[in-house]
């Protein structure tokens, strides 16, 4: 029960975490920021997952760019230099720094959405339980492949049984067996040219998993336009996700949007993959547009 409850666990690590930019371990792990020579009134924000970089973000930042946003990928602190300075980070410390990167950037635009992929689309629902019904709240979130929840017994989802010691594995590991993974020459769907770490992040996991269970009890506070994707058989994060979601966020308007992909990769980092990212972009640039139609580009 103290590892599947997580009863009385904190995060220790709070303090304020910059990311640092000049000690990424690739050029392509740096954020992404396109901004119109004219200043845009529109404005997106991406969020990359765990344990992931901006470069996911490639094709889905150029397309918005396009379509007249300023677009900014931050990098997450800890995340993109090498795996010991992500080991004792906490989600606390990624969701601090997004808030105020969030914040900045509302305060420039009139019209400010927030896209997240995975961990990065928990952050983006958090953002709307915390922002919506205020002066700052996110005039549209997209989330794809967006977790709430990693293991759930209730809803009859297990996806690695391990997860249930990790508590117990945090009192003796930061991390098990990582490293560094800078994409593959074989082409696959766009899936070979993701760069992040690898291995196991038990302490900074941990507090991931800690950190879901209070997203998905307050998902009934996001009432800000909300556009959720998932595909029916991804392989990291269950589809039971995407139902939960949408029997419990107030979002008006909200999109549910399934993929059902025949690849051989994960089927979850959307927007990198070739087969289907134009067809999800031209959707969500539509469901943006839809929520800024009285804000000039």
């Amino acid at each position: 029960m103290w590892n599947v409850t997580l009863w009385g666990y904190t995060d220790r690590n709070k303090q304020p975490l910059e990311p640092e930019l000049e000690a990424v371990f690739d050029p392509r792990c740096r954020p992404i920021v396109m901004e119109q020579v004219k200043p845009s009134e529109r404005a997106v924000i991406m969020v990359h997952g765990f344990p992931s970089t901006p470069i996911t973000y490639a094709y889905a930042a150029e397309r918005a760019y396009q379509a007249g946003y300023d677009v900014y990928v931050p990098l997450l602190p800890g995340f993109g230099t090498k795996p010991e300075d992500l080991e004792h980070t906490t989600f606390s410390q990624w969701y601090a720094y997004l808030a105020e990167f969030y914040e900045t950037v509302r305060a420039r635009h009139a019209f400010t959405a927030v896209i997240g992929t995975s961990m990065g689309a928990s952050m983006t629902l958090r953002l709307g339980e915390d922002y919506s019904g205020t002066v700052q709240k996110p005039h549209a979130l997209v989330t794809v492949a967006a977790p709430v929840f990693l293991n759930s017994i209730r809803d009859r989802s297990i996806k690695d049984w391990k997860m249930y010691l990790a508590r117990t594995a945090a009192l003796f590991y930061s991390s098990i067996k990582t490293g560094i993974h800078v994409g593959k020459e074989e082409e696959n769907d766009g899936d070979e040219q993701w760069i992040g770490y690898t291995g196991q992040f038990v302490r900074s996991g941990l507090s991931f998993l800690y950190a879901l269970k209070g997203i998905r009890k307050n998902l009934a506070s996001i009432t800000c336009p909300l556009m959720a994707i998932h595909d029916l058989h991804d392989r990291t994060i269950s589809y039971k996700n995407l139902k939960i979601i949408e029997e419990h966020v107030n979002a008006k308007p909200f999109v549910s949007r399934t993929v059902e992909m025949d690849k051989d990769h994960n089927k979850h980092v959307l927007l990198m993959y070739r087969s289907v990212q134009k067809e999800l972009m031209d959707e969500i640039l539509q469901f943006m547009a839809e929520q800024a139609h009285d804000i000039p580009q």
